[in-house]
């Protein structure tokens, strides 16, 4: 029996996993006496779960061939139709919202982007924000399982970056078809990703953060969604904000997942966690130093627990950008009274484009792939004052600074390349400039919240014309799927034809 079910096809699996999770915010619609949303809920939740459960069982005996070898078709036919069947409970359960803009909402969500089309997310039911950040939270958990199932054996998704076998998660279900290794790459992940979600659920709960909100917050922190039942993070307080904090490093590095090597560098020798460290904290010095020369004029210059403030709000919306969340801090906010300016949204930009870790739930390009380039720029430039030198350190060092380097840069060439289109597209549907690329940035880094701070004047997803909210979608897949995944898919099939 274990034989034929492994033979299920991941999306079918997935359909009914969604199924199952329909019935969450089917209880919870009952709970707030909300029938009709309890019911629409519920039975689109037992559709889907009779339907993929009579295709498993008219599945299970058949031995499928001819299936492509490589990771895009699969990983890109569950993006587009897993995200399709979510979003039938949500449009048939909100009247303003049409099916596309429920395919966009729920794109959004599974791919951890966050981008809402919801205008008054306060008059929504309860039961619809669950299950948009149930969403999020099921997207999160499988970027990690097909991260280190597929792409992983391909050195693909940043895993070209790293020479050494540093997971024994990567071993598992090595010489399987991609279903059972995301079968048993996602029972090594959903433990420890369910686990530490309940866990800062309990914490925020603890420290004043009404259950509802707390649940939504931890979802999205350990999803890197950033989906909310409300427009901002709101203000949860110091302890809260300090435990999503610690919750949001996770997304930093690869060294966190189930499985990492023993072996591995120490903490404060992780070059991802060295980069991010750097990057926090050349956004806190710039944003603080901004902020402080402008309160000068407002002989606000020494108010030192307003230049504290500041400094936390910089330190952790920095982080919460870098690892493509999208959380804006009360504090970040409040620092514009303090110095009569406005907070540099183009930061948060150019921050949100590095990204986070690899293998993780952040988008973006990845600090590991910056690391990389930065110590090859350092050796380029030294060749330029001694010729002859030969690169040092260990051998996992050189092959940062020169194999891992160059394929960095192929990265963030394609990454610049595929920006120039979508905004090209984007061009051709009557965008302006300025708003194509912050939309564009939004889509590719997995970071909806990016454009309401990126620019002079907050833009919002709901104004996208339908052309618009498809293009933008597909940007979301290939940000989430990075495009060198459909580049290696494209190349293996030209070399087989």
């Amino acid at each position: 029996m274990n034989a034929r079910l492994s033979r299920v096809p991941p999306l079918v699996a997935l359909i009914a996993l969604a199924g199952a999770l329909m019935l969450v915010p089917a209880a919870v619609a009952a709970l707030d006496g909300n029938a009709a949303l309890a019911r629409t809920f519920f039975y689109w939740g037992l559709l889907s779960l009779l339907v993929a459960s009579f295709v498993a069982i008219a599945m299970a005996g058949q031995s499928r061939r001819g299936v492509p070898t490589g990771p895009f078709p699969l990983l890109a036919t569950i993006y587009l139709a897993l995200p399709a069947v979510m979003a039938l409970p949500m449009a048939d359960s909100l009247p303003n919202m049409r099916y596309l803009d429920a395919w966009f909402e729920m794109i959004s969500a599974f791919t951890t982007t966050g981008a809402s089309l919801i205008e008054l997310p306060r008059r929504v039911p309860q039961a619809i924000h669950v299950w948009r950040g149930l969403a999020g939270w099921l997207g999160g958990a499988f970027i990690l399982a097909a991260a280190t199932a597929l792409l992983a054996p391909l050195r693909l998704g940043g895993y070209e970056m790293i020479r050494r076998k540093t997971t024994a998660l990567r071993n598992a279900g090595v010489g399987a078809g991609h279903g059972m290794r995301l079968r048993v790459h996602a029972a090594v992940v959903l433990p420890a990703y369910a686990g530490l979600t309940l866990a800062l659920w309990l914490i925020l709960s603890i420290v004043g953060v009404p259950g509802f909100d707390a649940l939504m917050q931890a979802m999205a922190t350990l999803s890197t969604s950033g989906v909310l039942p409300r427009e901002t993070l709101g203000n949860v307080g110091l302890a809260g904000e300090i435990a999503i904090f610690g919750f949001l490093c996770i997304a930093l590095s690869r060294r966190f997942l189930p499985g990492y090597s023993a072996r591995a560098r120490p903490l404060h020798r992780d070059p991802e966690l060295l980069t991010a460290a750097l990057v926090i904290g050349l956004v806190t010095l710039f944003v603080v130093a901004r902020h402080w020369f402008g309160a000068f004029e407002t002989a606000e210059g020494e108010n030192l627990p307003a230049i504290g403030r500041a400094a936390w709000g910089a330190a952790f919306t920095a982080l919460s950008f870098l690892t493509t969340t999208g959380f804006v801090n009360q504090d970040w906010i409040a620092s514009r009274a303090w110095s009569g300016l406005t907070p540099p949204g183009l930061v948060l930009m150019a921050v949100a484009l590095l990204g986070g870790g690899v293998a993780t739930t952040a988008g973006g390009i990845k600090l590991l792939r910056i690391y990389a380039l930065g110590r090859m720029g350092r050796y380029e430039m030294m060749r330029m004052i001694y010729p002859s030198m030969v690169i040092g350190g260990n051998e996992y060092d050189r092959f940062l600074a020169t194999s891992a380097a160059r394929s960095a840069w192929l990265f963030a060439m394609v990454f610049a390349l595929t920006s120039i289109v979508i905004v090209a597209l984007l061009l051709f549907s009557g965008m302006r400039l300025e708003t194509a690329m912050i939309y564009t940035l939004g889509a590719l880094t997995n970071t909806g919240q990016l454009v309401q701070v990126a620019g002079d004047q907050p833009l919002y997803w709901v104004l996208l014309s339908d052309t618009q909210r498809v293009v933008l979608a597909l940007a979301m897949i290939l940000g989430r799927l990075e495009i060198l995944v459909l580049l290696a898919a494209i190349l293996d099939r030209s070399r087989r034809n």
